[in-house]
Parts: C-alpha cells; sequence; structure tokens
C-alpha cells in the first residue's frame, strides 16, 4: 500500500435472498443474481456482522471495511462522523427488490435498543424509490390517535392492516423513516435504502405468509410494541427541497443527525466542497460519469456504489446524469445554510428529517445544530 489514505473505494456486493424477493436487480442494472432466486436485499456498503463489505479492486482490494475503519478510521470517516459504539461505519447502503409485499415492521430507536440488550444501535432509514409499477404503495405510519391497546388488539384479531397509513408511490419518491414508526414497503417497488449500521427488525404481520415448507416467519411482538413511537404519525413522501448552482441542480431529500441525502443531476462536470466533514456514499442513478477525488477515478454507473472516503476535501463527478449522496452531515453547514441561502423556509427545511426538538434556525440557519 503506497499511502495511509483510502482512495475512492468500490466494495463486492453481497445478494441476500428473501421470500419477498425477485430478480429486477438484475433486470434494472444487470447483478450478477443467481437465475431464479428470490433476491431481496444488495448490500452494496456495509460493516456489519452479518455482512462485511469487502474492497474489490485497486491498491485496497481485499481489505474488509471493517478493518479500514479499525485502523483508518479519521481518514475514512473524516472530522465529523464517527464511528458507531461498537466501533463501526455509521451507515448502511442496500437496494431491495420488493417483488411481494414486505412484512409490517418497525425498528427501533437508538434508547430502545440499549434498554433491549439488543447488540445494534437503532434503526432509522430513509428510502428513494427507484422503480415503482402502476399502483405501488408504501405503508408508513399509524393514526395520530393510535393507541397501544387498541393496535395490539388488531395485532391479535388480524386486523392489523386496517391500521396501517398508505399512500402511493412512483419512482423519485423519497421517504424519510424515523425508528419508532410502523412501515411496509409494497409489492413492485425498488428502493435504495439509507439508514443506521443495525439489523434490528421487529416484525408484527407477514399477510398470513409461509415459506416453501409451510412455515410462518417469526414475529416480535413484545419487542416490535416497546419500539412503538404511538402518536407520532408519519408526513408520507418527502417534500424535496432544491437548490440551483451553476454546474447541477441538487434536490435535497433527507437530513437528519444520522445521515443527508441529496441527489444531484447536472451535465458536464459537478464539483462538490465537502471540507473534509464526511464520507460520501454515492449510488449512480441514471447516466454514465466518472468520480473523481484526489488523485483517483473512478467510474460510476446506475446501481452501482462509491465511497469517497472523509480525507478527500473535495470530489468531481464528469459526465451527464443524476447520482445519490448520503454523508453524516453537520446540519448547520451541510443543510441549513445552503437551503435558507435559496430561499427555503425553516418549517420547511425541519421537514427534512428528525432533528432534535432544541435545534433552531435563526434566518441563516445558524443555529440549525444536531
Amino acid at each position: 500500500m503506497q499511502n495511509d489514505t483510502p482512495g475512492i473505494l468500490h466494495f463486492r456486493e453481497t445478494y441476500l435472498e428473501r421470500i419477498w424477493g425477485g430478480q429486477r436487480l438484475h433486470t434494472l442494472y444487470g447483478k450478477p443474481l443467481p437465475p431464479g432466486a428470490s433476491i431481496g436485499e444488495a448490500w452494496m456498503v456495509s460493516d456489519h456482522a452479518t455482512c462485511e463489505s469487502v474492497v474489490d479492486e485497486g491498491p485496497w482490494a481485499g481489505l474488509s471495511l471493517r478493518r479500514l475503519v479499525q485502523e483508518r478510521a479519521k481518514a475514512l470517516l473524516g472530522t465529523h462522523a464517527a464511528p458507531t459504539p461498537q466501533g463501526r461505519f455509521p451507515l448502511l447502503l442496500k437496494l431491495l427488490d420488493a417483488r411481494d409485499v414486505l412484512s409490517v415492521q418497525v425498528h427501533p430507536d437508538d434508547a430502545t435498543a440499549r434498554a433491549l440488550g439488543e447488540p445494534d444501535v437503532g434503526k432509522t432509514e430513509m428510502w428513494h424509490v427507484l422503480h415503482a409499477d402502476a399502483g405501488s404503495e408504501l405503508c408508513c405510519g399509524l393514526s395520530p390517535d393510535a393507541r397501544a391497546e387498541d393496535f395490539a388488539a388488531a395485532i391479535a384479531d388480524g386486523s392489523i392492516e386496517q391500521a396501517l397509513v398508505r399512500f402511493p408511490v412512483t419512482p423519485g419518491t423519497s421517504v424519510f423513516v424515523p425508528a419508532g414508526i410502523v412501515h411496509a414497503i409494497g409489492a413492485g417497488i425498488v428502493v435504495a435504502e439509507i439508514q443506521q449500521n443495525s439489523d434490528l427488525t421487529y416484525r408484527l404481520y407477514d399477510w398470513g405468509r409461509v415459506d416453501d415448507a409451510g412455515k410462518a416467519r417469526d414475529l416480535h411482538i413484545e419487542k416490535a410494541m416497546r419500539a412503538i413511537h404511538f402518536g407520532s404519525p408519519h408526513a408520507g413522501a418527502a417534500p424535496s427541497l432544491f437548490v440551483e448552482t451553476a454546474d447541477a441542480r441538487h434536490a435535497f431529500h433527507a437530513a437528519c443527525r444520522y445521515f443527508a441525502a441529496i441527489e444531484t443531476e447536472f451535465q458536464d462536470r459537478v464539483e462538490r466542497a465537502t471540507g473534509g466533514r464526511s464520507f460520501h456514499l454515492l449510488l449512480g442513478k441514471k447516466g454514465r460519469m466518472s468520480v473523481q477525488a484526489g488523485f483517483a477515478t473512478r467510474l460510476l454507473a446506475p446501481g452501482e456504489a462509491l465511497l469517497v472516503p472523509g480525507s478527500a476535501s473535495s470530489f468531481a463527478v464528469e459526465g451527464t446524469g443524476a447520482f445519490l449522496d448520503y454523508f453524516v452531515p453537520d446540519l448547520q453547514e451541510d443543510i441549513a445554510v445552503p437551503l435558507c441561502r435559496a430561499g427555503h423556509a425553516d418549517a420547511a427545511i425541519f421537514q427534512l428529517g428528525d432533528a432534535p426538538s432544541d435545534a433552531a434556525t435563526q434566518g441563516d440557519g445558524a443555529s440549525f445544530s444536531g
């Protein structure tokens, strides 16, 4: 290895079979899936016990993200992003192919995960819809007046479907899903999912589904009831906020203390100054692009992910197309300031995520903090 600073990293993808999965990751993006297998998840960038991503090319080939975090955390993460309490990379990036509807489920927040003695942190996530069949929908949240005892009764008598809030989606829809919100991804949808680095999912209901052996999947009712944030309605599809620059159009889809998601559409070349605050996970959405950071250059195709390390104070993308940029934000510098300068109101900015209750903007966003 020629230096201690990782260049642009591309990881070997891991494909996981799921009862609700299909083959759309192959048909849409040419992923080398096993023929006929029901592949529901592609883990693109992961430092989790379930899947530790491995660099698949270049001078760092063969090294896991786990080892890079252990040995080069500062260079990899940047000055603002930090490892999880377990010392792992803070985010996990997946593609999901929901040929069939996913279970009705909920993820715990950090405090609930600790209280339950779980090995992971909580799981706040965000979906960006890449493909949706006509009539596809998502389930997110319960009615504001839903009570725990009534919901428990609905689970017991099988009427839980009537308690769910549903809304239609189309390609390009973004949905922020805080921990504690009951949800299900509907059939016919492919999403990019960014999330806290956690694999905690508590199933409440699985639509009466059984596997090939006639066995139903396990439910986790007791833990799920402890994790649900009753009285916290979900806002539905996220209202993206736009910033126009000389070289691109940037859609801010989500921003919270754990991650931000910005879609950038451009022609020719776009440059992004990061200040070295965070790594950036870039997911190609459309077009063929070339990513440059420092002396490194790497092609980026639709459905493919790259990691630009935090040690890079800037990166550039050339070509014509669109990509999703996921990172750990300084909520003031990376989110509030550019959005306020673009004329967006404080209330609209706060709708991008679950900013802490004591965070507030004052005109130029100077006091927006995580």
